[in-house]
Parts: C-alpha cells; structure tokens; sequence
C-alpha cells in the first residue's frame, strides 16, 4: 500500500470533494448553499484549479457532517493506488 506522503494532496481533496458530494446526493448548487461558497468555487475545487482556505474546508466539512480531515484523505476508496503518485505528471 502507498503512504499518503506519496499522493497529491490536492488531487485527494478534489477526489474526495466529489465523492462526498455524489455520495451525500448533492448538486454543485446544493452543496454550495450549505457550505456557504458559489456554485462556480464548488465546481473550481472539484477540478483542482485551487485549494480551500481552512475555513472553506471547515465549512464543506460542516456541509457533509463529517471532520475537516475525512476531506484529506482517501480511506474511503477501496483502492487508494487509484491516486496520481507526486512523481506522476499531471
């Protein structure tokens, strides 16, 4: 298995962004009401154009009823070697 040192953190955020999103049912638009962001900021993270200020990632937590770091990290994938490795080009 392969440590999280060795993962994109951004890409683990984006990935997990998206799938706490899918999972919760929730649009762009909804999740941005909850979070208190703009739809086009919600849609800007999915993609990595950006990372969350830590009280942007308090409040996509708050959304989704789950703790700020759940957001960092890829337990909730069956198989974490799914992430891009830091070596690997974008």
């Amino acid at each position: 298995m392969v440590a999280l040192n060795d993962y994109i953190v951004q890409e683990v955020f984006c990935i997990n962004l998206k799938w706490y999103r899918f999972n919760r049912g929730l649009t762009q638009e909804q999740l941005a009401e909850l979070s208190n962001c703009t739809p086009k900021y919600i849609s800007d993270l999915e993609r990595g154009k950006f990372s969350p200020s830590m009280n942007k990632l308090q409040d996509i937590a708050k959304a989704f009823n789950i703790h700020p770091y759940e957001l960092l990290k890829p337990d909730h994938m069956d198989d974490p070697v799914e992430f891009k490795r830091v070596d690997e080009k974008r």
